[in-house]
């Protein structure tokens, strides 16, 4: 579960706000700072978890904001960003939360502010917790800070115009300090902003909540889990939720609707499928083109394509474990609708095609149609969250694979994984072979892990990648497989390249 700490500082005197204490500091820009581009470094991303908790605090204020309370959207200020993030360091270094000091707003040498001095009156801090998705990224710290009546007043603030955010990622956790505040010249009016909010009740109402639910695409620490593939954040990936929030430059955004979740194979090896978070399929080689979602409202992105066993249809399955049935694939059930623990991330069709199983991030298993439940990991205290399921076509058992190579055997041999082995990247995807005496693991860098009787044919792990690889398929004709990244790229190993995404 996710743990978080969270520290509150109010200013007094020039503006009317909840009872606090302190007095505001000074800096010294109006200038708005501008998102960084995303190249994968730590202070990359910690300025995207930055923004994104920006981006969350906007949706809030805007969905408040009406012509008789006005409630005007804040802009980074660079001076107080510098102070937000030294002060986040500053915890990260203590492993604690503290309030940062809201010093006196005077000018030089204790003088009277200029009219475009930015004074800092509220200031927010906390840290996440070490749990997986969701919660511990942006939007459960943005999420626990509006749960909280003081903070949201913070966050809604109707006098302030400027903000900083401050995040150091530490631990695989994220220490979080938000900065409020205002130009010194533009006290009347923000004054006169925060007493018609006032008068509307003190704190801030708590609803309409855009940004505080679980919304948009959260920013996480490297070490940090996230879904749909319950992967570990290298590069402070995203999983999108169902709710608006401004979109941040620069995200690296794995779950964007054109981004490939997954591929199936057709039976004689000479196609197959890939599918987009968005639920666009795109067919190579003799695979035939039977439908998709592509263009529909989607109340979950795909996270994963399977074919049926002659190759004329195949099932795609949401997030939500909602089900989308195509070509001579059956309906047999679903999770679309129901409350679950954690999000589906995979699912594997019985030998006879009239069922099948779904897994989750937390390893439970539902089945449908003529699958039998064999177990699960549900409720089971997890090392890595579980990032997909394969069947076994002679027993009808099935394995469960998490991010760290674990593997979890139901009525279905045990022929080894990576468990206990230091990865390079998290592994995302399993395939079986045709017996069902082995299979192979796919690393987002495209390590290839074979077992049993399954063939090491080539892996991509020495290559440098655009995108992380998302899943693979096996060629049931030659014994080789494909592996897919996220924008597409198809790589081929003793199987047939028939073009990329």
């Amino acid at each position: 579960m996710p743990r978080f700490r969270i520290g509150v500082a109010l200013a007094v005197g020039l503006l009317v706000f909840a009872a606090g204490a302190a007095t505001p500091s000074v800096v010294h820009s109006t200038e708005h700072a501008a998102a960084l581009p995303f190249t994968g470094g730590l202070p990359e991303v910690e300025n995207l978890y930055a923004d994104d908790l920006v981006a969350r605090i906007n949706a809030e204020r805007a969905a408040r904001s009406t012509p008789s309370v006005p409630i005007p959207a804040v802009a980074v200020d660079p001076g107080l960003q510098e102070e937000a993030q030294s002060w986040s360091s500053y915890l990260a270094s203590i492993d604690t939360v503290e309030d940062p000091p809201l010093n006196t707003c005077t000018g030089p040498g204790g003088s009277a502010p200029a009219a475009g001095q930015v004074c800092a009156f509220a200031a927010n801090s906390g840290d996440t917790g070490y749990g997986f998705w969701p919660g511990d990224g942006s939007d459960g710290m943005d999420a626990d800070y509006m749960d909280s009546a003081a903070h949201r007043q913070n966050e809604l603030g109707a006098a302030y115009t400027y903000v900083g955010v401050g995040v150091t990622c530490s631990g695989s956790q994220a220490f979080t300090v938000e900065l409020f505040g205002d130009a010194y010249g533009a006290l009347p009016s923000a004054s006169a902003r925060q007493y018609a909010q006032n008068s509307e009740g003190t704190p801030v109402p708590a609803t309409p909540v855009v940004a505080g639910a679980p919304s948009g695409d959260p920013v996480y620490c490297p070490g940090q889990v996230y879904g749909p593939n319950g992967e570990i954040t290298t590069t402070g990936g995203q999983y999108p939720y169902p709710f608006a929030v401004p979109a941040v430059p620069g995200e690296p955004n794995g779950s964007t609707p054109t981004a490939v979740v997954g591929m199936a194979a057709t039976s004689d090896g000479n196609g197959y499928w890939l599918a987009t978070a968005g639920g666009a399929v795109s067919t190579h080689g003799d695979a035939v083109n039977d439908g998709s979602m592509a263009g529909q409202a989607l109340n979950a992105p795909i996270s994963h394509i399977v074919a049926t066993s002659d190759g004329k249809g195949y099932w795609l399955v949401g997030s939500d474990g909602g089900i989308f049935a195509f070509g001579d694939a059956g309906f047999y059930g679903s999770m679309g609708g129901q409350a679950l623990n954690a999000p589906i991330v995979g699912i594997a069709p019985t030998p006879d095609d009239r069922g099948y199983w779904l897994v989750g991030a937390d390893g439970g298993v539902f089945a449908f149609g003529d699958a039998s439940f064999w177990g699960s990991m549900g409720g089971q205290p997890l090392n890595q969250p579980v990032v997909g399921i394969a069947a076994d076509p002679a027993t009808s058992g099935y394995w469960l694979v998490a991010s760290d190579g674990g593997i979890f055997s139901f009525d279905a041999p045990f022929e080894g994984s990576t468990g206990n082995l230091a990865l390079n990247q998290p592994v995302d995807g399993m395939a079986a072979t045709n017996d069902g005496g082995g299979y192979w693991l796919v690393a987002s860098d495209g390590g290839i892990f074979a077992f049993g009787d399954a063939g090491f044919h080539g892996s991509a792990g020495s290559l440098t990648l655009n995108a992380p690889m998302v899943g693979m398929a096996a060629d049931r004709a030659t014994g080789g497989y494909w592996l897919v990244a996220s924008d597409g790229g198809v790589f081929s190993y003793d199987a047939p390249f028939l073009g990329a995404g």
